[in-house]
């Protein structure tokens, strides 16, 4: 991206307060001395911002690095790339960028629009809602996760390992969760909870005995309604969660466990994943 005399910027619509960090670096030619500089931007308002100034009068100024981020924890900023003459404004880009999202540039590869994970997004313009059609992601739990609960049988997220779904599109997934229980007496049950749906069909499979699972052909969320009597050992447990969904809901689909007695602990070991895919 070239900027040419005292009046060629590049600057950026910002559509709310979500906050921008906005890092450019460029490099300002005479025709015979080149040097080269870094500016950086932020913004916290819906506004019109010069994020690479003129170069000056009979100067050329490329752009050849520019990074836009969406710091905000949760607000949305639908971004507008603009290159202005000092009379008008030709847009380059239009973007929205969801909560921790941001679009790079560099001169050799071009644009890349990243979601707040990292991962490069399948599509443009939608902010959080851009798709991965077709691309299978993983996502994997942190830390160990615990169900201690005081009543029996109560069932709790298993927080950390979920994924986000949109309303009208399609997914398979697959939960892998490694388990563990506080006594071979102490059973369990492995379960999904997510946002309303016009379809959902799944299988919960996890840890009855030395040589068996308990299997659970499912339709609704929370279930099988209880737990199984033990499972083979305290260590070495592995659940299985894994089917179709087509939310009508935005939303985010998430594992769930509980412990068959009470104050018997179960835990989701860290390292546990899923793994999704948008199909349609």
């Amino acid at each position: 991206m070239n900027l040419f005399g005292a009046t060629d910027t590049l600057r950026l619509v910002t559509s709310s307060a979500a906050n921008l960090d906005v890092v450019a670096l460029h490099a300002t030619t005479d025709g015979s001395a080149t040097n080269k500089g870094k500016t950086r931007t932020g913004i916290a308002s819906a506004a019109t911002t010069v994020i690479v100034p003129a170069p000056g009068a009979g100067l050329e100024r490329t752009v050849y690095d520019l990074k836009i981020r969406n710091r905000h924890a949760s607000l949305a900023n639908t971004i507008t790339l603009q290159d202005f003459d000092g009379t008008t404004a030709f847009e380059l880009l239009k973007v929205t960028l969801g909560a921790g999202e941001a679009l790079i540039y560099d001169g050799i590869s071009g644009w890349t629009y990243l979601n707040a994970q990292g991962q490069p997004r399948g599509a443009f313009a939608q902010g959080s809602a851009a798709p991965f059609l077709g691309i299978e992601q993983v996502s994997v739990l942190a830390a160990d996760v615990v169900n201690n609960n005081a009543v029996a049988n109560s069932i709790a997220n298993i927080t950390g390992l979920s994924f986000a779904v949109l309303a009208g599109r399609r997914y398979n997934f697959e939960f892998l969760i490694d388990w563990t229980s506080q006594a071979t007496s102490t059973g369990a049950r492995f379960s999904i909870q997510g946002p309303s749906f016009s379809r959902l069909s799944y299988r919960s499979a996890y840890a009855a005995s030395a040589t068996g699972d308990t299997i659970n052909n499912l339709v609704a969320y929370d279930l099988p309604a209880a737990a199984n009597s033990a499972p083979a050992a305290t260590l070495g447990n592995i659940a299985k969660i894994e089917g179709f969904i087509s939310p009508s809901a935005d939303g985010d689909v998430i594992a769930r466990f509980a412990s068959e007695i009470a104050n018997s602990a179960i835990t989701a070991k860290a390292g546990s994943r899923v793994r999704w895919t948008e199909v349609i």
